[in-house]
């Protein structure tokens, strides 16, 4: 089976192309401000509680409170669950996903680009100090895991998110130097009406498209654990994992990288179409922000502009 292109792994577009999708999110809009509102004030007192709370009596209540901000979680096969593995391997959806796991179970995720302070610790990182060198941050991990009673770590190998559709980025093998056993785990995200995740766009317009919406719902599935093999290199260790994530989400795995990524957005920036194909695609697309602005009035235009990727200007 042939490879899917990067391009097919990313969402650039947020609203729908058809019209009755449109005409519906135009009737939910009210409702969608309302919400968007109430689940602020809400939300505010759910981060306020989630301080204070042991963790176990926190992730049961956190889980029945967060249904309040639309955020529903789905788990199937929780009997594979090894608790003896400190290693959690999981596919990337979202800038949230890590923050649904640990409803689910006790565990933690490093940030390897959040600088440490209060906007990580917010938003449920493990805080390892300053972001470093990809040894000092490997170094850093194995200490947190040889504390006695540190919860599992929770790691993202593809260190970029995708959509989920066509295929995985490549596993990054740092993630697999710290054990010889990890337990893997795949994320699917549905969300009516628009994209639940568009490339490049911020954490906060993401947060805010999430309460708007009525709901997201997070699939979680656990897989069986996987060893290490005798002799086993990190990079075989970590491609075999990425092959059988990819073969339980009926998608691919491919050598694609984060960099990759980023250099193809990258040029998706810079590459400009012909004069006359950049008219008729900037008419094109003035249409579409019209449209959109005529559905949701009360969307500032700058924010239509990044999620329908006009010029790709929101990549």
């Amino acid at each position: 089976m042939e490879a899917p292109t990067l391009d097919s792994m990313m969402e650039h577009h947020r609203f729908p192309d058809d019209h009755i999708s449109l005409l519906l999110l135009f009737l939910y809009s009210p409702i969608g401000l309302f919400l968007l509102l109430l689940r602020i004030f809400i939300g505010a007192h759910i981060f306020l509680v989630s301080c204070v709370l042991p963790d176990s009596v926190r992730r049961f209540l956190m889980r029945i409170m967060t249904s309040v901000l639309g955020v529903f979680t789905s788990v199937s096969e929780p009997h594979v669950r090894d608790k003896s593995v400190k290693i959690y391997i999981s596919n990337h959806r979202t800038y949230f996903d890590h923050n649904v796991v640990s409803l689910i179970t006790s565990c933690a995720s490093p940030s390897v680009s959040c600088p440490p302070g209060f906007l990580c610790w917010a938003r449920g990182f493990l805080e390892l100090g300053t972001p470093g060198s990809r040894a000092q941050l490997q170094e850093s991990l194995k200490h947190y895991l040889s504390q006695t009673g540190s919860p599992p770590l929770l790691l993202f190998p593809e260190e970029e998110t995708t959509n989920g559709k066509k295929g995985l980025l490549n596993f990054s093998s740092w993630a697999f130097s710290l054990s010889d056993s990890v337990q893997p785990l795949t994320l699917h995200v549905q969300r009516p009406l628009i994209s639940p995740m568009v490339t490049g766009c911020p954490w906060v317009m993401e947060l805010f498209w999430m309460l708007f919406i009525p709901f997201t719902i997070y699939q979680v599935r656990w897989l069986p654990p996987v060893f290490r093999y005798p002799k086993e290199s990190d990079e075989e260790f970590s491609s075999r994992v990425q092959k059988l994530m990819a073969l339980s989400m009926g998608i691919i795995g491919t050598r694609h990288t984060a960099v990759d990524r980023a250099e193809h957005l990258k040029r998706r920036r810079r590459e400009s179409p012909p004069p006359a194909a950049s008219v008729s695609s900037s008419t094109a697309d003035s249409r579409m922000v019209q449209r959109v602005k005529e559905v949701l009035p009360q969307v500032p235009l700058s924010v239509i502009h990044k999620d329908l990727g006009e010029g790709y200007k929101g990549i």
